[in-house]
């Protein structure tokens, strides 16, 4: 029996899907249990291509384009399940942002289209339950599923953390989280003055900020665009102490608890803003949680200056890790998620749904743990 076949479409495809379905389905494909495909064109997947290879499920992907609903026409003519997955409370985007991407997302006709193709598939998968309420909250029709995972690792890949030789806090982001930045800046500036040997980096699109006196003891580094290589890149650093600030926004808290999880795969003690996206993580010691600029002072200076605890707190991160953020956990709920679609289908009256192999790969892959 041929191996089943998953088809991701994303416009564009980016560390979303890296981290959504290339990573946890990789063993799968290893085993000969999965196809996994990918487009970033809805238009380009025609009616005669679905027809003779049909996949388990077609996943629109963060999808905003029109075309998508003639692409979930095609799908549903066809017996095969939709699914719209989504990370980012994009019907909500806040000003924030940046007004380049506020003006990209909130775009009438990019809205409009984004909501129709989240109504028309069978099954809305979410990245968090927190993003299924605001969804819920929106007014989407078809029925949403919340994930409980959302970035995880392969035990395979961690490797023994190796500090920098300098006490060394970062914070990696993209420009459009400048503000959550600014949350601790001074914090930062506070500590590194009380601390004559400490560092400050900052990686990714984030616009370096504003030192001043401290503008040496300050490095920046720029994006990584591959996902593998931006893992490569922040396992190398070595930073003693790996910041996740966030302000406390209604689009923040529907937000996944990703930056712990890479902070903690590097081998970084995390410290994080006080808000339920991270509070499951760094409960049992596995990271440290800080709401008021004297949490943040307190928390940094801690681990700045004892090793053992920095030890102890990567050692409960990287055991939560190994145990509960795995690719194959997170393989299981792609699974799910995909049954949740494929019996919407084949209890839809408007549609005649193909006969299906006794059992699906991508079920077998999830029923194998």
């Amino acid at each position: 029996m041929d191996a089943d076949r998953l088809l991701v479409v994303a416009d564009p495809l980016g560390a979303t899907q890296f981290i959504s379905f290339l990573r946890p389905l990789t063993a799968a494909v290893g085993r000969g249990e999965l196809r996994l495909a990918f487009e970033t064109a809805a238009d380009a997947v025609t009616e005669a291509a679905l027809s003779a290879n049909p996949p388990a499920a077609v996943v629109l992907s963060r999808y905003a384009l029109a075309d998508g609903e003639a692409l979930i026409a095609r799908a549903r003519a066809g017996g095969i399940p939709t699914i719209f997955h989504i990370d980012d409370d994009l019907l909500n985007i806040p000003e924030n942002l940046g007004p380049k991407k506020y003006a990209f997302h909130t775009a009438p006709a990019r809205l409009a289209a984004l909501r129709r193709n989240m109504d028309l598939c069978d099954v809305v998968y979410a990245s968090t339950p927190a993003l299924r309420e605001a969804l819920a909250g929106h007014g989407i029709r078809a029925p949403i599923v919340a994930g409980d995972l959302y970035c995880t690792i392969a035990a395979a890949e961690m490797r023994i953390a190796l500090p920098s030789t300098m006490p060394t806090i970062g914070y990696m982001g993209t420009g459009g989280h400048s503000s959550d930045l600014d949350l601790v800046l001074p914090t930062i500036r506070t500590l590194m003055k009380a601390v004559p040997g400490l560092q400050f980096e900052t990686f990714g699109t984030i616009a370096p900020p504003e030192m001043g006196e401290l503008a040496a003891r300050h490095r920046h580094h720029g994006p990584v665009g591959n996902y593998a290589a931006f893992l490569e890149k922040l396992c190398a650093l070595g930073w003693w102490v790996g910041i996740a600030p966030l302000e406390d926004t209604a689009f923040n808290r529907c937000k996944a608890d990703t930056k712990w999880v890479e902070y903690s795969f590097a081998g970084m003690a995390t410290v994080a803003s006080d808000l339920p996206v991270y509070e499951q993580a760094c409960e049992g010691g596995a990271g440290h949680l800080a709401r008021s600029p004297d949490a943040w002072l307190a928390a940094l200076s801690r681990l700045i200056a004892d090793p053992d605890a920095r030890r102890d707190q990567v050692t409960a991160a990287r055991r939560k890790l190994l145990t509960r953020y795995t690719h194959e956990r997170l393989e299981h709920q792609i699974n799910t998620v995909i049954d949740r679609a494929r019996t919407a289908v084949a209890r839809s009256p408007s549609v005649e749904t193909p006969q299906q192999p006794s059992k699906n790969a991508i079920q077998q892959a999830g029923e194998q743990e």
